[in-house]
């Protein structure tokens, strides 16, 4: 007869810890009911005795010590939330090496470690739970690998980044300034201890790595994702291309097979206003899955924060919990083919979308002429073209829409334009387009 209690230790009891133990404990009668089996946290380890003591745990079930987790015999799933990578890459291979299931929210960890973490986990036999890694408690870990597991993925675009969605969306919405916009993120304590991890991209380059192995079945290294911030974005590119061409600016990550590789960006996107992720706003993360059968299919919710990540994390643990209790927790299994073969990840420049291209010029006769030239020069073609009124700074805005363009063609143009001092007073602004 099975145990009719499975037993979980969780290390880390910082917001999300604490909350998953004590929504574990709230609701243990429906989380017995919806698993089958009774789930009880029997180990809680955090080096903060202040941590330890407001989970209202027994002393008994309490400690500094995470290895007394891995040793205990009735711990069969280990939670780690520590964050970080070197002290939670411990706790992960040392539960995965003593037979124990494991389940973690720890984006930068398995984007860096995919490889690692998940070759021991079959070489053990044990699941690895992750649906709090990415957009916190909206399953798409779970949408990608269970409800469209006889998929192929085409496509992925997503708002990973709850963070620089607020921001962007105060500065569209609010006229706000990046720095106050930003500022207003921290209040609302919607920021890594580090900002640069939101607006520079790294936060979603992880993430995006990791839902990129999830749709390859092989590791997308999170260096291979090309990625930009949105701290060169002005309050002005928003206002100008929503009332002249009905675009919306959101930090999206992309990820799309493309000639027998793929594409693995991050960066700062305009979509039309009738895009579905245009209406994404806040701190709101949403996805866009393309799929092979199913079509496209739309995710949206809170990407941040303890409770919604506590929600993910409790879903792997109830998930694993009726596994275990059925003996079936092999169907948890993350498949990972065992090659060596390189994800091949087109480089930026050869990458073709629409731009969005503001021109800051003097005002005289000829210059508009010398720009669309160099574009045709370099096979740069323009789809729609506005000249605003004369700047407080003494230059015009140019703004051109382009056809499809080659990145690498866009570049050298804006190079050769940009290096002509005498007419272009400001470094260009180029901004992908997404339809």
């Amino acid at each position: 007869m099975r145990d009719s209690r499975i037993g979980i230790g969780v290390v880390g009891l910082g917001t999300v810890g604490g909350s998953v133990v004590r929504v574990l404990k709230r609701n243990r009668a429906l989380v017995r009911e919806r698993c089958g089996v009774g789930v009880e946290v029997r180990r809680a380890v955090d080096l903060d005795r202040k941590r330890l003591r407001a989970v209202g745990l027994p002393t008994r079930c309490l400690g500094s010590d995470f290895r007394a987790v891995l040793a205990d015999p009735e711990v069969q799933i280990v939670v780690e939330l520590v964050g970080g990578v070197g002290a939670a890459r411990e706790v992960v291979l040392g539960a995965l090496r003593a037979g124990k299931h494991v389940v973690t929210a720890n984006k930068a960890l398995l984007a860096v470690h995919w490889q690692e973490i998940f070759s021991l986990a079959q070489e053990r036999r044990c699941a690895v739970g992750f649906e709090a890694s990415v957009m916190a408690g909206v399953p798409v870990i779970r949408s990608i690998e269970e409800g469209l597991a006889g998929n192929v993925i085409p496509s992925l675009l997503g708002i990973l980044n709850g963070t620089s969605n607020f921001i962007l969306t105060r500065m569209a919405n609010r006229g706000m300034e990046f720095s106050r916009a930003l500022g207003e993120a921290r209040r609302k304590g919607l920021c890594e201890a580090n900002a640069s991890l939101d607006i520079d991209g790294h936060d979603a380059a992880q993430k995006l790595s990791i839902l990129g192995s999830l749709a390859l079945g092989k590791w997308l290294p999170p260096a291979e994702v090309h990625r930009e911030g949105i701290g060169g974005i002005e309050r002005e590119h928003l206002a100008e291309a929503q009332e002249q061409f009905g675009y919306v600016l959101r930090p999206l990550a992309i990820f799309k097979h493309a000639g027998g590789g793929v594409e693995a960006r991050v960066h700062p996107t305009f979509v039309p206003q009738e895009h579905p992720l245009a209406a994404v706003e806040d701190e709101f993360n949403g996805i866009l899955i393309t799929a092979e059968t199913a079509g496209s299919v739309l995710l949206v919710g809170k990407g941040a924060g303890a409770k919604p990540a506590a929600s993910g994390v409790i879903s792997d643990v109830v998930g694993l919990a009726r596994a275990i209790h059925q003996g079936g927790h092999e169907g948890m299994l993350v498949p990972l083919r065992p090659t060596k073969e390189r994800v091949r990840v087109a480089p930026i420049e050869r990458i073709e979308s629409k731009f969005y291209l503001r021109f800051s010029v003097i005002d005289r006769p000829g210059v508009l002429s010398y720009i669309t030239g160099v574009l045709g020069k370099n096979q740069v073609s323009i789809a729609s073209c506005d000249q605003r009124g004369r700047s407080e700074h003494g230059a015009v805005p140019v703004i051109i829409i382009t056809h499809r363009a080659r990145e690498g063609a866009v570049r050298k143009a804006l190079a050769e334009t940009d290096s002509a001092t005498r007419i272009v007073k400001r470094e260009t602004v180029a901004i992908r387009i997404e339809e």
